[in-house]
């Protein structure tokens, strides 16, 4: 639609300005949540031009058509999906079900990946969910969660990097980290390299990471706000483990290129979910209420993930950041390699100073970016 065209467009210059002037990162914010905030505006006032659950339908269908031209076994491929108890995991495993895939439930509290399984078996007919415990900021229980699941199933055609934190008050993982820094992406980093090889004998997979526009409000990693609890500042790490995901999105891809695993990062959107709770302005009178008429439903913030997770116009297609299901402008970053290859080696120190598991530095050290 013209207006989602208009913002994309406008959300390049404002960028493109951002990053050749100095401005302070708290205007690119204001700027970048106006758009944002126009776009889910427009999905409350024209609801004819923005219907998701046909958008939703039409990738299911298009996806499971071209498995049949394919001659693709029903129910031969296999699916993760991290943090897919509620908002836009729990879309996204929906769809991803219905599609034709396995699909785990990749969840840090089994209670709720539990209840998650049963409200999308009651709403597909399908038994084909599975819930596996995953907590991505313990490296033990990622090590364990692959374990379990390389011990189950040969193959693994689709990984979709969902679950997160955000704005949340400082504290640690389990293994010492600043947490959201190491759930949002060391979690997803120790995860990935886990699971890679198996990927790569699976005859075609892809990987889908959520980054989030709010990566482009800082210039560049400053890595002292990782290590150092003096620096730390929510706002400013959230987006930095935000900026993380977008440029090892591409530093992976470089890594797969001549296999036939793909890698594209994405920004859902300003959604109404429970990723908000650690903001302040959340707890006053009527907030909560106005925000989820205003964002975007959870329905409608999982569209681009379901889009880069199942559309055949994706098939083959790496290294690129999607919002609105259309390429987005990456943070200038993202495109270096010389900031590629600094933040892997930056996080290879960082679990190998933070984790005895010697299965977790095996994997670390078997997946290292090419040069």
């Amino acid at each position: 639609m013209w207006l989602r065209d208009l913002i994309n467009f406008s959300e390049k210059m404002a960028l493109i300005v951002h990053h050749a002037l100095p401005f302070p990162g708290f205007l690119i914010v204001i700027c970048l949540s106006w758009y944002e905030t126009v776009y889910c505006l427009a999905h409350r006032l024209f609801p004819s031009e923005t219907r998701a659950e046909e958008t939703i339908n039409q990738y299911i269908r298009e996806h499971r058509l071209h498995d049949e031209q394919r001659q693709e076994t029903p129910r031969s491929k296999v699916a993760i999906v991290t943090g897919a108890n509620g908002g836009i995991g729990f879309e996204t495993a929906r769809a991803i079900g219905l599609a034709g895939y396995t699909t785990i439930l990749a969840c840090r509290n089994l209670k709720r990946g539990q209840q998650a399984q049963r409200e999308l078996q009651d709403a597909t007919g399908l038994g084909s969910f599975v819930v596996m415990e995953l907590d991505l900021s313990s490296f033990m229980s990622i090590e364990r969660f692959a374990k379990q699941f390389m011990d189950e199933y040969s193959q693994l055609h689709l990984l979709v990097c969902n679950a997160g934190m955000a704005f949340s008050h400082y504290d640690t993982t389990y293994d010492g980290l600043e947490s959201q820094f190491g759930t949002n992406y060391v979690g997803h980093y120790v995860l990935i390299n886990h699971l890679l090889d198996m990927m790569k004998k699976s005859g075609g997979a892809r990987i889908t990471i959520a980054s989030s526009i709010s990566a482009c409000m800082i210039r560049h990693i400053d890595y002292s706000r990782v290590t150092d609890v003096w620096r730390f500042d929510r706002l400013i790490n959230y987006s930095t483990s935000k900026l993380a995901l977008m440029v090892y999105s591409n530093a992976l891809a470089r890594q797969l290129k001549d296999t036939d695993v793909t890698v594209n990062a994405f920004h859902p959107g300003i959604v109404g979910t429970s990723l908000y709770r650690n903001v302040a302005f959340s707890m006053l009178p009527g907030i909560h209420e106005f925000r989820n008429w205003l964002w975007l439903d959870q329905k409608k913030g999982s569209v681009t993930s379901i889009y880069l997770a199942l559309s055949p116009e994706l098939s083959g297609k790496s290294s690129g950041y999607y919002a609105r299901q259309q390429p987005a402008v990456m943070h200038p970053d993202a495109c270096n390699i010389k900031v590629q290859d600094r933040l892997c080696q930056f996080t290879e120190v960082l679990i190998a100073t933070n984790t005895h598991s010697q299965s977790v530095l095996d994997s670390i050290n078997s997946s290292r970016i090419v040069q």
